[in-house]
């Protein structure tokens, strides 16, 4: 067998610790691949990659294809050799360089026809042509040749470009199972930014005897939200006892989030290219090198790293050599950058093993996440009293102009797919309030929801984010229009305008309920005991709420609202939220003991605009959550 994935340890919510069993050495599982496309690093030697503490690398079959060509790698023993080097290493297919070309060349059935920019002797790269190459150079791990697309393409041109990886994969397959060569094969799934594609090409694939999967078609022109999403979502699709690879990714936020999503295998050229251009990742963030505020900085690049780049030289002497424009400047930075990813996946894998992760996860988003900035305006676009602006991670979302409440500040997408939609189960009848954006309700009915009720007073966030084309609305514009002319689309999903309070009917009952309106400052009436009461009695027998809000007078609320309530997902800019259920073993992390201690020292005891007095403490202390064998 040329390879097998061990499966030691998962977080709560996804995250995989493993040992990769591979022909080269067991490498430890998340774990991030340096790039040496030619065989080679930029401006760096094997030994200096080596102790950064790489066990495997990724290497490019189209390259390696053009120069030095496939029979120089037969002759002179594989790329091991050739490169001294000991550990893994992975071959890309060429599918995205092919796809990167300029507009001269020509992709049919056959494959890819293209011209050699060395020579411009003409080519054809096909399923077999690229096997046998990455057969040539020896690698361990082989992808099949898939073909890759812009992110945002169109539905059917996505298709279109899905159905030939497909064909294209079975022919790679073929030409593998021809020649044992004792190398392991992956499969690729795309399917673009629809759910639907990708979970297709996930049941297509995992049918193949492939030896792991990777996650294609990303990092290639979508928002960072859809990222994210279509990672977590196409990881779930995957066998639990292979590995998954996410191609092509990323900065050190995006390991931290689709490490959470799942994935095992990464590999990406920023820790080098950013060196090139005078930035270092640390664990206080990132740093411009190049900037004068560093001329006088007589201490390392990052106080914690074993780096030798940090054990040996000050921000000084690097800033010194970038702004010089000197070769070595790249070279420090390089060093330091690649280490730098190395002890990222470590701090990530020991959490998930720990059992800790989510907290180490949080700690690491704070710490190397892009910097906080109030979000901007974009343009004019705005209605009524709300107006679009684009967050720190480039996504757009909407913004209440009197307030200043940003609905979804890590972005609508992500927020509620990771926040909301993650509680509903195919045929759940879900009320959603409010509206907003219409985000959760979207997310809810692409999850499968039997029903929607959407409640909202004031719909200009909705009208707005649809006029603006938001992503995730482009594929239900018929059900919001129809949403907002009619009031319901095809009975699945429905609108009621005015007071929420005075919008639910007699006898109603919901299975998840997304409660994520304004917060209590602003909208203060909805996140009252008597509110969530309310709620409660609108609750099925195994119901949920999700609300974005972790504060201890929410919860309160909630408790005295005849819930029982626990610790939620964080979303990225919340360490964590809050989820209620009508039953104590509906929750994940229900509030315990340690929880009741913080909220005795708590200056925040009462439930909202409520003075704290004995009817409230005796209300949390007699709760059935914190006296087992009770039902509230």
């Amino acid at each position: 067998m040329p390879l097998r994935y061990e499966l030691l340890a998962t977080a709560p919510g996804g995250a995989r610790a493993g040992l990769l069993h591979t022909r080269r050495g067991v490498v430890e599982t998340p774990t991030f691949m340096p790039v040496a496309t030619h065989a080679g690093f930029r401006h760096h030697a094997v030994e200096e990659v080596v102790h950064c503490g790489a066990k495997i690398l990724l290497s490019n079959t189209y390259h390696l294809l053009l120069r030095p060509g496939p029979e120089v790698f037969e002759r002179l023993g594989g790329i091991h050799r050739f490169m001294g080097w000991q550990g893994g290493v992975l071959t890309d297919s060429g599918g995205f360089q092919i796809f990167s070309l300029p507009e001269d060349r020509v992709i049919s059935e056959a494959g890819a026809t293209f011209k050699n920019p060395h020579d411009n002797h003409r080519h054809q790269l096909t399923p077999e042509v690229s096997i046998a190459t990455q057969q040539a150079i020896g690698s361990d791990i082989m992808m099949v040749l898939d073909v890759c697309i812009d992110s945002t393409s169109p539905f059917e041109a996505t298709r279109e470009a899905m159905e030939r990886t497909h064909r294209w994969a079975l022919r790679s397959l073929a030409a593998h199972q021809q020649r044992d060569t004792g190398q392991a094969l992956f499969g690729i799934v795309q399917g673009g930014s629809f759910p639907e594609l990708r979970d297709e090409s996930a049941a297509f694939l995992t049918r193949q005897p492939f030896d792991g999967f990777a996650i294609g078609g990303l990092a290639v022109g979508e928002a960072r939200e859809v990222l994210y999403a279509m990672c977590g979502h196409t990881a779930q699709q995957l066998p639990a006892g292979q590995p998954r690879y996410l191609m092509g990714v990323g900065t050190p936020i995006d390991l931290i989030e689709c490490v959470a999503r799942g994935v095992d295998m990464f590999d990406c050229i920023l820790p080098t290219k950013m060196s090139q251009q005078g930035y270092a990742y640390t664990f206080e963030g990132q740093l411009k090198l190049s900037k004068t505020e560093y001329r006088f900085a007589d201490v390392p690049l990052d106080a914690s790293c074993d780096c030798s780049t940090c054990q040996r030289y000050s921000r000084a002497y690097v800033q010194h050599q970038v702004s010089g424009g000197h070769a070595l400047g790249a070279r420090l930075l390089g060093v330091h950058n690649l280490r730098h990813y190395q002890v990222l996946m470590k701090r990530l894998r020991d959490a998930i093993i720990a059992g800790r992760f989510e907290e180490e996860a949080q700690a690491l988003r704070e710490r190397v996440g892009p910097k906080s900035k109030v979000p901007v305006a974009v343009g004019n676009a705005r209605q009524g009293d709300v107006e679009v602006v684009k967050l720190k991670t480039g996504e757009r979302a909407i913004r209440h102009r009197g307030h200043g409440e940003v609905m979804h500040p890590v972005g609508p997408w992500e927020e509620a797919n990771r926040l909301y939609a993650a509680l509903v189960k195919p045929g759940a009848r879900v009320l959603d309030l409010g509206l907003g954006a219409g985000a959760n309700a979207v997310a809810a009915l692409e999850k499968g929801a039997a029903t929607v009720v959407s409640l909202e007073s004031d719909l200009s966030a909705f009208e707005l984010a649809l006029r603006e084309g938001f992503p995730y609305l482009e594929r239900w514009q018929v059900a919001a229009q129809a949403l907002l002319k009619e009031g319901s689309w095809e009975g699945r999903w429905s609108l009621r305008r005015g007071d929420a309070r005075e919008q639910l009917e007699a006898h109603e009952e919901f299975d998840v309920i997304f409660h994520d309106p304004y917060s209590p400052a602003n909208n203060g009436e909805l996140w009252t005991v008597d509110w969530f009461r309310a709620l409660r009695a609108h609750a099925a027998d195994d119901a949920v709420l999700a609300t974005y809000s972790a504060a201890t007078s929410t919860r309160v609320a909630m408790l005295l609202g005849g819930w029982f309530v626990g610790a939620g997902a964080s979303t990225g800019t919340r360490g964590e939220t809050t989820v209620a259920a009508t039953r104590l073993e509906l929750l994940d992390k229900p509030l315990g003991e340690r929880w009741l201690e913080r909220w005795q020292r708590s200056s925040a005891r009462a439930p909202h605009a409520v003075a704290f007095d004995e009817h409230v403490e005796r209300g949390v202390r007699s709760h059935a959550q914190f006296n087992s064998g009770r039902s509230p």
